[in-house]
């Protein structure tokens, strides 16, 4: 069994829910690579700024001792025994602290002109990073260097506390934006592809019969319009090749009943009975199969217009009026039961007429003798033929509407009476069924197409 591929509209979902995906995580992404950048630059420009602010304040005392006047609520944050954040005022050729606020300090880094940043770990592998910042002096005392530095873990617990607040605050956006993008393009996507759904339906109602239909090309869209051109240009083709097929029938019938006609007039004139007897029924046979023949392409080529009306009751009582005679040679009887009134159908009255006297010969030729054949007419637009004979059984009933189809039913005939029944009913959009009559036989029935619905 060949596995079906999947819908469009359930690839275009899948893909487009794994891009959206994608580009989520790209975008969270990059949202935390600028955080950790501008949070790094912003710890950097604090310390930096510390240290500068620490420089201002430092103060040459008489005797060279050094003093750093700091806001109180600046030293307090450095005097913080359990706080990450510590300065000092080194000296810078020897090293040594002059002034320090908090824990000690890492090493003298290298100085140049300008402020110097640094980081160190004073555990070594341990969990414990230093950032500092230092900036230099110049004293009558000698150049100093002001530190100041901040553990890695405040810094650490700042990108938590932010990140949570932001998981909390902002982060549960992608799924209803995931949801909402999903909601608009599967919208978008269904009204897309109603234009192919609608030339679906219409591509499915085309057949042998209605080859004259084409997809319409009006507001199709343009990825569409080329699938369309070529459907309806398929549908030129096939339909040239049944009109070929039609008129190839419909000619070597026509050509065929004339040198049939004079051929039987020659066997008449043979002076053996018997030969000539046998001769004539075959050569009757082929003349009936011949007019069949011209009658199924006549029944292909059959087309209805809209004013074009027939009126039931009539076909029925002229259908029954023209086979009464053939039945009463064979013994049989016909009645037509008619519906109330008027009972009149858009359709081609000869074509029904040729319809329903096909049925009504098909069941004199079932029913037994001395049965009746009833032509019964039923309102809006129904015509049935019952039987008194075997019935048709369940398994058959499709195959006996194919062209030369017969089965021991049928011991006569050419398998195009029905098949000619079915033609002139799709050609009105209507169909032919076949049931069981209570009591024993056969009900055939020609139903045509909603007459109210065409009305309107």
């Amino acid at each position: 069994m060949i596995r079906q591929p999947p819908a469009i509209l359930w690839r275009i979902v899948v893909r487009l829910s794994l891009t959206t995906l994608v580009a989520i995580v790209l975008a969270y992404s990059w949202l935390w690579w600028k955080y950790h950048s501008v949070t790094e630059i912003m710890r950097d420009t604090y310390l930096i700024e510390q240290a500068v602010s620490i420089r201002n304040q430092v103060a040459v005392l008489p005797g060279g001792k050094i003093a750093v006047d700091l806001p109180p609520v600046q030293l307090a944050s450095y005097a913080e025994s359990e706080g990450g954040l510590r300065f000092a005022v080194r000296d810078r050729a020897s090293g040594a602290v002059l002034v320090k606020g908090g824990e000690a300090v890492g090493p003298v880094p290298e100085m140049g002109d300008g402020p110097r940043l640094y980081r160190h770990n004073p555990d070594g592998p341990g969990p414990v990073l230093m950032f500092g910042a230092a900036v230099l002096l110049g004293t009558q005392i000698g150049e100093l260097v002001i530190q100041v530095e901040e553990t890695g873990s405040d810094f650490d617990a700042m990108t938590r506390s932010l990140v949570e607040r932001f998981a909390r605050e902002g982060g549960w956006l992608g799924a209803p934006f995931l949801f909402a993008m999903l909601l608009v393009s599967l919208v978008t996507i269904r009204n897309s592809l109603l234009p192919l759904r609608r030339l679906s339906e219409q591509a499915a109602a085309i057949g042998p019969s209605s080859t004259d239909i084409r997809l319409p090309e009006a507001e199709v869209p343009r990825e569409i319009l080329p699938l369309v051109h070529a459907v309806n240009s398929a549908l030129d083709r096939i339909e040239a090749g049944f009109r070929i097929q039609r008129d190839f029938t419909a000619d070597a019938a026509h050509e065929l009943r004339t040198p049939l006609a004079v051929l039987r007039a020659h066997i008449e004139t043979l002076p053996d009975p018997a030969t000539r007897e046998a001769l004539v029924r075959d050569v009757d046979s082929m003349t009936q199969l011949v007019g069949q023949l011209l009658a199924v392409a006549r029944a292909e080529a059959l087309t209805v217009a809209m004013d074009e009306e027939a009126d039931l009751n009539t076909v029925a009582v002229d259908v029954c009026s023209f086979l009464a005679p053939m039945a009463l040679k064979q013994r049989r009887m016909i009645e037509v039961i008619a519906a109330p009134g008027d009972c009149p159908v858009t359709a081609n009255a000869e074509a029904v007429f040729n319809a329903l006297r096909n049925l009504v010969e098909n069941a004199l030729t079932h029913t037994p003798p001395d049965t009746t054949v009833t032509v019964r007419v039923e309102a809006p637009a129904i015509l049935r033929v019952e039987d008194r004979g075997p019935g048709v059984p369940a398994e058959l009933r499709e195959r006996i509407f194919q062209r030369f189809w017969r089965a021991e039913r049928r011991k006569s005939g050419s398998g195009l009476g029905l098949a000619i029944v079915r033609e002139i009913m799709q050609a009105h959009g209507g169909r032919v069924e076949v049931d069981d009559r209570p009591g024993g036989g056969a009900v055939f029935s020609l139903i045509f197409a909603d007459q109210g619905a065409q009305r309107r």
